[in-house]
């Protein structure tokens, strides 16, 4: 599996380049295309939707891939909008469910799989709660102004209303009344001569939360999007969804590999084949990094351990970049006894011992530890 950074398109056009740079690019994605299609199977690429344009859609077809369809596309509004009606949801498991759908896009067969969970629902709800809030607070201030005037008449107060209530997403106009103002010709307190110029009005109107949009809005957003070119015969729609979430994972270690402690922006190259190597060598660092991660978790819950996190609460998933921090202080200090070189281990503790006994016991031999 391969995942590809969803912030760099895998081809791209660029007005700024110029031809030669373009050419090179181009070179590049093609490179990158034959060592694709020359691994090991299975293999597919997986990114997120800035992946997934008609720009990319001629290399796309070269590949398998699984990706996130933009929800800009009016076509993924439609299918979800059709997958609500439908209602015929597949359990993926407790808190996920899905409804695959065939079709044909940027001249490509594909599954689409309209995937709903219950986190996406929980992330919907507070989004469009906080976005209706909001409004709300801007409506109030709408109607107050819209109050404050006064209209020739009455049919004119009502398409004023109808202005201000037309650009409102999560609310609707619960009530509105009309009160008339009489026009005087004279100033001060009207007697029964004074002349009438005219009659005003004023619009008094409330609104109120559109639960049925809301509620549809919180279902829509609750669900998004996947595609991918690859079959059923190879991959189920369940490996669909473990491919595309696995991403996290792979993002994970790349935002390691981007940290200041990391020290990666100290190194200054400019010549593709030290680019090269540098990548190789972060590859290979982020390859031992998760193997030893993923040996230190294993250990943890093998032996049913725990270790501190970062707010002293016991954890059996640590990160190892946690772990590095603990294990900073520790020292080698050699030293010269009686014509002998002895060396000694500085600065452990508890913590550190246990840590270190997690790796094995050619870890404990190099700290002078005895494998407990």
């Amino acid at each position: 599996m391969v995942s590809q950074d969803a912030g760099v398109p895998l081809m791209s056009k660029s007005g700024d380049g110029n031809a030669s740079d373009t050419q090179i690019f181009q070179e590049r994605a093609q490179a990158l295309l034959a060592t694709f299609q020359g691994s090991s199977t299975p293999r597919y690429l997986v990114a997120d939707a800035k992946l997934y344009s008609e720009e990319n859609a001629a290399n796309l077809k070269q590949l398998g891939f699984i990706t996130r369809i933009p929800g800009t596309l009016k076509l993924v509004t439609q299918v979800i909008g059709q997958a609500l009606t439908w209602d015929t949801w597949q359990r993926l498991d407790e808190t996920i469910r899905y409804q695959p759908i065939e079709l044909c896009h940027y001249g490509m067969a594909q599954r689409w799989l309209v995937v709903w969970s219950q986190a996406s629902l929980e992330r919907a709800q507070a989004s469009v709660n906080n976005a209706a809030q909001r409004e709300a607070e801007a409506v109030h201030k709408q109607l107050f102004h819209l109050q404050a005037q006064r209209f020739e008449t009455p049919s004119q107060a009502q398409e004023a209303l109808a202005v201000v209530a037309k650009k409102w997403h999560y609310h609707q106009v619960a009530s509105c009344e009309l009160s008339a103002h009489k026009r005087y010709g004279k100033k001060g307190r009207p007697t029964a001569d004074t002349p009438l110029q005219g009659t005003q009005w004023q619009m008094h109107a409330q609104m109120t939360p559109d639960t049925a949009r809301l509620e549809a809005l919180k279902r829509h957003k609750a669900c998004f999007v996947l595609g991918t070119n690859i079959g059923t015969d190879f991959l189920s729609d369940a490996e669909v969804i473990a491919g595309y979430k696995a991403q996290a994972h792979v993002e994970g270690g790349f935002r390691f590999l981007k940290d200041p402690l990391f020290f990666v922006s100290s190194l200054f190259v400019t010549k593709p084949c030290r680019i090269q190597g540098l990548l190789m060598v972060m590859t290979l660092a982020l390859l031992v990094y998760s193997v030893a991660q993923r040996r230190l978790r294993r250990a943890l819950v093998r032996q049913n351990a725990t270790i501190p996190n970062q707010i002293n609460q016991p954890t059996n998933r640590p990160t190892l970049r946690w772990v590095f921090q603990v294990l900073e202080g520790i020292e080698r200090v050699r030293l010269l006894v009686n014509g002998q070189v002895q060396d000694l281990i500085t600065g452990l503790n508890a913590v550190k011992i246990k840590i270190l006994r997690l790796f094995g016991e050619r870890v404990c031999r190099a700290y002078q530890l005895a494998s407990g």
